[in-house]
């Protein structure tokens, strides 16, 4: 017999027990035993199984109860909530003291909820109580008001240092007064502008020396159609030599020494750069010695390689270019005065062919001396100043009394009236000595220039031998 049963339990086949075991076996000996069929495969199908059952045996199948249940006492769960999340609208501590409480209505059997119990009574003993609004709102209060009191005490703290820093910095008598600093600096700069930076030197004259004025009136005499003036005095120990030193004589290109001077004073107080551009102008083109008048108009020129040319090659145009620059010929005429040139005056711009323009050779003496102390022009200018005249191109005059190894820095002067040499001439023997030929000549006299190189050769032969 098959059933099928809805609870899905599982089925059982059991033999009846009524049968012994002995009557099983006669019933088996008095029928014969049928051959015992092959069984089919198990088929499942809703969960009911079908089994071929032979008909000599009375089987039936019974169900095989389902497993009873243990009745479990339900207990009912606690609600163990969670801490709200910030954006709660309960508080920490509300939930806090809802756990308390929900842990005290707990059994004392339950070990879990008394440990959340003590949890969370230690969780609410580490948190603040509770206070009232009223005691919360005075005491933000009160820490508003010190907080303002500690901002307010430490702004008047600044404004009271400030304060004082300004009186001491303005106090008459005080250390460090801005004010009066920068306007003695603005004085000092004014009055440096208006007056010389330095201020001329007089040329120490101890003696004259007789014995080589004797020999250079010697050689002098040889040209009786010539008119010379010399000044000679030895650096080291201020003896000289004065042979119509006085003598106004036009200068020629002798005057570009004093315009060289002037330009490195203009450069120490800053009126004009090495650098700056000249241009020049037709205006400034002059005839005669100098290469700069074959460019054409609007050419420019750094300062610097002007005044190298006015002296290196006693080029005229860039002389008239200096002479503008500097202001015009009456105020470095003012300006020669100041430093006590009473011969030397500039009364025509270059070439001055007919010798308008006179100076004397005490007068470039005193002013190549007054440099040589560093007067009139800064160390620094000093150098640059000599070291343009040692590059004067025309030697043929004053270098060629002197030996070799002997440095000359000098300007030559060239006119049909007037032949000129004025230098400082530096010797192997470490003496060194100024000296100043200008000798007027009738019509481009070639005599002259026999006369200067003998006085040259005279004064260095004695300076040598001499200790």
């Amino acid at each position: 017999m098959v059933q099928s049963f809805r609870n899905r339990s599982i089925l059982s086949v059991v033999s009846s027990t009524n049968k012994s075991d002995s009557q099983s076996e006669q019933s088996s000996s008095r029928k014969p035993r049928s051959r015992v069929q092959p069984q089919s495969p198990l088929k499942k199908k809703h969960n009911v199984a079908k089994f071929p059952i032979p008909t000599s045996e009375r089987t039936f199948l019974r169900t095989v109860p389902p497993k009873k249940k243990t009745a479990v006492p339900k207990v009912s769960k606690q609600e163990i909530p969670k801490f709200q999340s910030h954006r709660s609208k309960r508080s920490r501590i509300e939930e806090i003291a809802r756990l308390k409480n929900i842990a005290e209505q707990q059994p004392k059997s339950s070990a879990r909820p008394q440990k959340r119990a003590e949890k969370a009574q230690a969780i609410s003993q580490s948190l603040p109580t509770k206070k009232s609004p009223v005691t919360s709102r005075q005491n933000s209060r009160s820490s508003s008001l010190l907080l303002y009191a500690t901002r307010m005490f430490i702004l008047g703290v600044g404004i009271a240092v400030i304060a004082g820093t300004v009186l001491s910095i303005l106090k008459p008598g005080s250390s460090y007064n801005p004010i009066s600093q920068a306007a003695d600096s603005e004085v000092e700069t004014d009055r440096e502008w208006k007056s010389p930076s330095i201020v001329p030197l007089a040329v120490q004259q101890t003696r004259e020396i007789a014995a080589l004025k004797t020999e250079l009136d010697t050689v002098i005499a040889k040209y009786p159609k010539l008119t010379p003036g010399v000044f000679l005095i030895d650096v080291d120990t201020g003896a000289y030599v004065d042979i119509n030193g006085d003598t106004t004589v036009a200068a020629a290109s002798t005057i570009k020494l004093p315009i060289l001077v002037a330009f490195f004073q203009a450069v120490d107080r800053g009126r004009i750069k090495l650098d700056d551009m000249l241009t020049m102008e037709e205006s400034h083109v002059a005839e005669g010695s100098g290469d700069m008048q074959f460019r054409k108009p609007g050419r420019k020129y750094t300062a610097l390689q002007t005044a190298r040319k006015m002296i290196a090659i006693s080029d005229n145009t860039a002389t008239n270019m200096l002479v503008e620059a500097l202001g015009g010929a009456d105020v470095l005429n003012q300006l020669f005065q100041s430093w006590g040139l009473k011969n030397t005056v500039i009364n025509d711009r270059l070439p001055d062919l007919s010798g308008t323009n006179t100076t004397s050779p005490k007068d470039l003496i005193d002013l190549i001396s007054q440099v040589n102390q560093g007067g009139l022009v800064s160390l620094k200018s000093r150098d640059r100043l000599f070291g343009i005249m040692e590059r004067t191109q025309n030697n043929s005059l004053l270098p060629r009394g002197v030996g070799k190894g002997s440095v000359v820095a000098h300007k030559t002067g060239n006119l049909k009236s007037v032949l000129a040499d004025v230098g400082m001439i530096d010797l192997l023997n470490g003496k060194r000595y100024l000296l100043a030929v200008l000798v007027k000549r009738p019509d481009n006299d070639q005599d002259a220039v026999d006369l200067i190189r003998g006085v040259s050769k005279k004064t260095y032969q004695y300076l040598k031998s001499s200790e």
